[in-house]
């Protein structure tokens, strides 16, 4: 028999201390090479607490399954919808959020390696960034 793992979403947990409703599924599923996460942002929420940050280690990846969202990246500022992926590379500020779109945002997000998540350099707050 084949060596896999099939599960619901409904099966995780969501991240109590992450914004939105997300889900940290690497650990679970035995994931090393890369952390995955699920998001679902509601209007107004950012995928990260850190808000405007970047990885000094880590490569991240965004693939937008429902919906819209809002990438700022360094200095510019990029609607992500349904069928976009987008790359952001290590060291690059970066803030995904839902600003003001009347549905939800869901979407898969992934960084390698797993380790480069931390340290996290926070550049400014997502109000400050937004105003």
């Amino acid at each position: 028999m084949a060596d896999y793992d099939h599960r619901s979403l409904a099966d995780f947990d969501p991240h109590p201390q992450k914004p939105g409703r997300r889900w940290a599924v690497s650990k679970e599923l035995g994931l090393e090479e890369y952390n995955l996460n699920v998001g679902v942002l509601e209007e107004g929420d950012p995928l990260s607490q850190t808000h405007f940050h970047a990885h000094e280690s880590q490569d991240e990846f965004y693939y937008v399954l429902e919906g819209r969202c809002r990438l700022e990246v360094g200095d510019e500022s990029v609607t992500v919808e349904a069928d976009d992926v987008v790359r952001v590379p290590r060291g690059v500020p970066h803030l995904v959020h839902n600003p003001h779109y009347d549905e939800p945002c869901t979407l898969i997000a992934g960084g390698s390696p797993p380790e480069g998540r931390y340290p996290v350099t926070m550049y400014d707050n997502c109000e400050n960034v937004l105003a």
